[in-house]
């Protein structure tokens, strides 16, 4: 009986012995995996990073190619990020392929703004120089501020503005170009939109923020001030324009574009303030009343009859009129 059953657990223990040496390896081994592929990420990840500075022509090379599959792909809901990444290259002929025929102002909008596009759009606007950011990329960038602050308050909701942001927006003016300039034109009106946000708002750092992107405007249009009096120094330096690095073997020609990206107007857009507005039509409402109680003029026929019914719904269940 006892060499029996030691015959038994000595058989069980070997079985025991051999799947425990099994699960052992079986686990090794998907940890070794799991280690490659996280090498194999990193790798990719440092390819991309070294793609995206377009450092060399082999990787001008691949970064164009990567912006035309996805421009060929077209913006949605997934991708859009990816446009933001490549025009933060800032390499004219990657954002070209990247834009195509496209309005470069109207790049953005298939997409609602939100927090983090709004947030990286003003990143990418604070890394670069006002003369160093490239003319297509700056123009998608503009595009997505004002279609998140063109209507007051709704913007401040997405994404509250700071006064680095102004600054970031004020410095790519140029003031030795016309306010008519398509360019100075556009930045002018979202610095407009601005101080609106900060006039319909009842905080007082939003209100502070829509003063000071009026201060910028008028610091523009004043002949006798310099942006140097509404913008901090250092914003405004000016850095060396390097030519970029060109491509290798890709061949890619532009598409014929007849519209232009912006079209100047004549005459400054006007807008009212939400609470002028607001305070306009309360003004109107109690005019419109005051006229009708000195007329004397009696309320139309389905008001009475609508009143009678209201005062005969009140009356108690008990008593009735007497006819």
């Amino acid at each position: 009986m006892f060499c029996l059953r030691g015959t038994e657990n000595l058989f069980k223990g070997l079985g025991v012995l051999t799947k425990i040496t099994k699960y052992r390896t079986e686990g090794r081994k998907r940890a070794t995996a799991h280690t490659y592929r996280r090498k194999i990420r990193s790798a990719l990840l440092s390819l991309a990073r070294n793609v995206i500075l377009c450092n060399t022509p082999e990787h001008v090379d691949a970064a164009a190619g990567l912006a035309q599959a996805i421009s060929s792909a077209g913006m949605s809901n997934r991708n859009y990020l990816l446009f933001l990444t490549l025009l933060e290259t800032n390499h004219p002929y990657v954002i070209d392929i990247l834009v195509g025929p496209r309005n470069p102002f109207l790049l953005f909008s298939p997409i609602k703004p939100n927090w983090f596009l709004v947030k990286e759009t003003f990143r990418i606007l604070a890394k670069f120089k006002g003369n160093e950011l490239a003319v297509k990329a700056l123009l998608a960038l503009l595009g997505v501020i004002q279609n998140a602050y063109k209507t007051s308050r709704d913007g401040n909701k997405i994404y509250p503005l700071r006064m680095s942001d102004v600054y970031n927006i004020g410095k790519h003016l140029a003031k030795d170009r016309d306010q008519l300039d398509p360019r100075n034109r556009l930045l002018l009106e979202i610095l407009f939109d601005i101080y609106f946000v900060g006039i319909d708002s009842d905080n007082r750092g939003t209100k502070q923020i829509g003063i000071k992107a009026n201060d910028i405007r008028m610091a523009f249009f004043d002949n006798t001030k310099r942006l140097l009096d509404a913008i901090p120094d250092v914003l405004l330096v000016k850095d060396i324009v390097r030519t970029p690095m060109g491509p290798k073997y890709y061949q890619w020609t532009a598409p014929e574009t007849s519209a232009p990206a912006l079209e100047a107007r004549e005459e400054p857009e006007v807008k009212v303030s939400l609470q002028k507005s607001r305070a306009d039509l309360a003004a109107r409402a109690s005019a419109k009343k005051t006229v009708a109680a000195k007329s004397g003029r009696r309320a139309p026929k389905n008001v009475r009859s609508i009143s009678k019914t209201a005062s005969a719904k009140r009356t108690a269940p008990g008593r009735e009129r007497k006819r």
